[in-house]
């Protein structure tokens, strides 16, 4: 499948150029947010690049599993570990221990899971995607994608609203739209729209990346000398 491998790729490269500018932000501010959301982004990327090689090719165990924990389980947890920091930066140490503990547990649910290759080899002859209930069954790896990925969504979306609002910065809601249209790839997985995935998770990026740069700008209420990095 060309295009859906091409859109992907194009997902990769932003979520990388996005992952590149936070983690360039963190080295010159120190800013928690800024690392936390550089790791998601950056696991973002990886994982748009393994949704790029299951479509080009056949999914593989090694393929699916770095799909599934890179793009799946922890890009969000670690979006929402990073709008805790900006909502409330004096617990840095307790919102790096859950995001810690999340990546824990995320690990160790994929790595006791196996994977079923009966799943995978029906995704190939559709030509679409995987789904995670048939993959891992009943297994761990399955169940705790809830929890994480819903508890992650909703923090990033309420911080984001709110810190939009509270600013009136149209850029932080911006980043909210982005994580509820890359959230929304999963409804055309259970659709049998799995062509749609990378373009959702494609824009969703994009989305959140134009909010990024735009929330990053000096507001008229804050003085050009200090971008109000911090509402973003």
């Amino acid at each position: 499948m060309i295009v859906p491998t091409v859109v992907a790729l194009v997902g990769a490269a932003v979520a990388g150029a996005f992952a590149t500018q936070l983690a360039l932000q963190y080295r010159a501010r120190r800013r928690h947010h800024a690392l936390a959301w550089a790791m998601s982004l950056g696991l973002y990327a990886v994982g748009m690049v393994a949704l790029a090689a299951g479509f080009a090719g056949d999914w593989t165990p090694g393929w699916f599993t770095v799909y599934w924990l890179s793009g799946a389980l922890l890009n969000v947890p670690l979006l929402g570990v990073g709008q805790l920091h900006l909502l409330d930066p004096a617990r840095a140490a307790l919102w790096w221990t859950l995001g810690g503990l999340a990546t824990v547990w995320a690990l160790a649910a994929v790595l006791t899971t196996p994977v079923d290759a009966g799943a995978l080899a029906a995704a190939d002859a559709r030509g679409g995607i995987p789904i995670g209930a048939d993959a891992y069954g009943d297994g761990l790896a399955w169940s705790v994608l809830r929890p994480l990925t819903i508890g992650g969504s909703v923090v990033v979306l309420a911080g984001s609203i709110w810190s939009g609002i509270r600013f009136r910065r149209a850029g932080v809601l911006l980043i909210a739209l982005g994580v509820a249209v890359s959230a929304s790839s999963s409804t055309f997985v259970r659709s049998g729209q799995d062509e749609l995935v990378a373009v959702a998770l494609t824009i969703g990026v994009s989305i959140m990346y134009a909010g990024f740069r735009a929330a990053s700008k000096p507001s008229r209420r804050t003085p050009v000398e200090e971008p109000a990095e911090s509402e973003a």
